[in-house]
């Protein structure tokens, strides 16, 4: 009988909910278990975990490709954050171990290092949790309240406001009509489906009402007209509105 990893995601989402109470479980994507925290001013955290088990090694880790914040309730990005303007990547301070970090058999020291959970038939999953713990403590949650730089104080001011007025709406269509709420879901998805044929046929009334306020958005007037990529991004910030993935 092939071996198997032990259960891992139910210990994991106790351990972070309880030791990092301000962040709750979201979603799963491929073995990466996203963690998300809501702070003032639409503003959320994204903290992602990886799990990895292969031939009888199992792994935790933090995901830094993934890691950060931004003005949308969704952790994934199928692209990365890097290059997602409504979002920033959170790395740690400095890649270097810090030398107050304990040792442990089950991980090297430093922020990219996995924990390792497993060995064949041996787990070890309280104890790995315990240096994963320890990890998030001292390099991802420091990461993600890192002041943002310049450019990132520049490019955001108006992702803001885009959630300020998009999110109350979607959660007062989702209680109000619902059934408009999902036919607006089915056109977003067929629509990024279909990417070809365009973002602007067959748009639902709601959507079309939203777009038209938007433009007249400041930072989103001054170029919604002249600017096919603004408007494809704010399309894509549907989509994570819409969808908190899967």
């Amino acid at each position: 009988m092939a071996l198997r990893s032990v259960a891992v995601k139910r210990p994991l989402v106790k351990m972070i909910e309880t030791q990092f109470p301000e962040f709750h479980f979201l979603s799963e994507s491929g073995g990466t278990y996203g963690f998300v925290r809501e702070r003032p001013g639409y503003w959320y955290d994204f903290l992602p975990v990886n799990r990895c088990y292969q031939s009888g090694r199992g792994e935790l880790s933090i995901n830094w490709y993934w890691i950060g914040g931004g003005h949308v309730p969704d952790w994934y990005e199928w692209n990365g954050i890097a290059n997602t303007p409504w979002r920033v990547l959170s790395w740690p301070a400095r890649q270097q171990p810090d030398p107050a970090e304990l040792a442990s058999p089950l991980a090297s020291p430093g922020p990219m290092e996995c924990v390792c959970y497993q060995i064949g038939t041996v787990s070890q999953l309280p104890q790995a949790l315990e240096v994963l713990e320890d990890k998030l403590r001292r390099y991802a949650i420091p990461a993600l309240e890192r002041p943002l730089t310049l450019s990132e104080e520049r490019r955001l001011p108006r992702w803001r406001l885009l959630a300020e007025e998009m999110l109350p709406r979607l959660k007062l269509l989702e209680q109000e009509a619902p059934e408009e709420l999902e036919a607006l879901k089915a056109w977003q998805k067929q629509t990024a489906r279909r990417w070809k044929g365009g973002i602007d046929k067959d748009v639902p009334p709601v959507m079309a009402q939203w777009r038209e306020e938007i433009r007249r958005l400041p930072g989103f007037g001054e170029e919604w007209d002249i600017s096919p990529i603004l408007r494809e991004w704010v399309f894509n910030w549907f989509t994570h509105a819409l969808f908190l993935h899967p």
